[in-house]
Formats: structure tokens, C-alpha cells, sequence
């Protein structure tokens, strides 16, 4: 199978291993954690936040997403473990009902596979909530690892879920690929010694992705099989 342009500037040949991201990059979850960050702040007495609002404050794990909602909605720390609760109940309930797969997904994955590449699922998103949402969209599949924001001690941006799934296959660090959406994904990928490809259609948190030096910034996944 003929190694894309892009691919031939970084590696030899195919990369050893590809990680991505979810949230922002597979799928736009937003509008499902809106809903439950919303029921979690109006069950403690406070405004919606919405999901334009909420869109920004995505991409760091669910415990700092209702970090960042009650520091908006001004309410005491002491509600802290009944907010992130109720999050995580509605979030739950409520996984897929309005989050959608980006275009192109699947056809890059499947690139991947028939070129034999493993590839590793990296987020900071609860595990309990992955294989779900994976199994949904029908892309557990392409999977050998499904890393959540608590399967290891630390979590992006630590490189420790990278080189974890890179020491697994023995693969060099400088041969692997880290796809996201975020800074977050970036440091991670710089720390681990990964080449990066960022996703203007994600999750940025504000941050001009063309500022941090990654080795591709795409509209598109399909950019990188050019």
C-alpha cells in the first residue's frame, strides 16, 4: 500500500503507531456534555451555561470541565462532589443521543488498519464512557488500546498514556503519530517524542493551533493520506 505524501516527510515508511484523540477529533461530543453540565449546574441552583460556552471549556477531563462551569456560575466548593455526580449520572443516560462522528473518520482509520498500523485511542474523557461511545459509532474495532483519563496515573498532557501504548508494540517515539484537537494533544506529543497533526475543527480552547509548532494543522483528517 503506497505511503501517503505527508507520512513519507516524517517516517520512513508508515508510522509504528498512531494515537488519537476522541473529544474534538473523532467525534464533537459537545452537545451531549452540554446537556449534562447544564443539569449539573441547575441542579445546584445556577444558570445554564449553553453549549457555545460549554465548547470552550472542553478538552481537559470531566472533573475540570465542572471545574470551569462552577468557577463560572460562582458556586461554593463544597457542591463540587454532588456537580461532578450528577454530570456523570446524566452524562451517562444521555452518552449519544446528539453527539456525531466528523467526516472522514472511518475512512482514515480504515487506511490505517490496512497498512497494519496499531492504533490507540488516547483521552481524557472518563474511561467508563469510552467503549460506549466507541461501540456506537462501530470503530471499536480499530482499537488495540482505549486509554481514559483514568486508566493510567496520569493523563494528557503527560506523555505517560503515549509511551505506554509505544513501549507496548516497542515502537520508537520518533516513528509515532499523535492526531488531536488541542494543546493538550500537542504537549503530550512533544513530551513523548511523537510527531503531531492538530485539528482546527475541534476543541481548542481559544488557543491558536498554528502557534505551537505541530507538524500538521488540518480542516481535515484526509490531509494527512495527500
Amino acid at each position: 500500500m503506497r505511503v501517503p505524501n505527508k507520512l513519507n516527510e516524517w517516517f520512513d515508511d508508515w508510522p509504528e503507531l498512531v494515537c488519537l484523540d476522541l473529544d474534538g477529533t473523532l467525534i464533537d461530543s459537545v452537545p451531549d456534555l452540554a446537556q449534562a453540565v447544564d443539569h449539573a449546574l441547575l441542579q445546584a441552583g445556577a444558570n445554564p451555561a449553553g453549549e457555545d460556552r460549554v465548547r470552550t471549556w472542553v478538552g481537559f477531563g470531566a472533573a475540570k470541565l465542572i471545574e470551569q462551569a462552577m468557577q463560572w456560575a460562582d458556586l461554593p466548593n463544597e457542591l463540587a462532589e454532588n456537580c461532578y455526580r450528577d454530570f456523570l449520572l446524566y452524562y451517562r443516560d444521555h452518552l449519544t443521543e446528539k453527539t456525531t462522528l466528523y467526516p472522514n473518520v472511518v475512512q482514515l482509520l480504515k487506511a490505517f488498519k490496512r497498512a497494519g498500523i496499531p492504533m490507540a485511542l488516547v483521552t481524557n474523557k472518563p474511561s467508563v464512557f469510552v467503549q460506549p461511545i466507541l461501540e456506537h459509532f462501530a470503530i471499536s474495532e480499530y482499537f488495540s488500546w482505549q486509554l481514559g483519563g483514568d486508566t493510567l496515573e496520569e493523563k494528557k498532557p503527560s506523555p505517560m498514556p503515549l509511551l505506554h501504548c509505544c513501549e507496548t508494540v516497542e515502537a520508537d517515539p520518533k516513528n509515532c503519530l499523535m492526531i488531536g484537537d488541542s494543546i493538550t494533544d500537542h504537549r503530550a506529543a512533544t513530551a513523548a517524542g511523537f510527531k503531531s497533526m492538530l485539528l482546527t475543527y475541534g476543541y481548542n480552547q481559544g488557543i491558536d493551533l498554528l502557534s505551537l509548532g505541530a507538524d500538521l494543522v488540518a480542516d481535515d483528517l484526509t490531509e494527512l493520506l495527500i
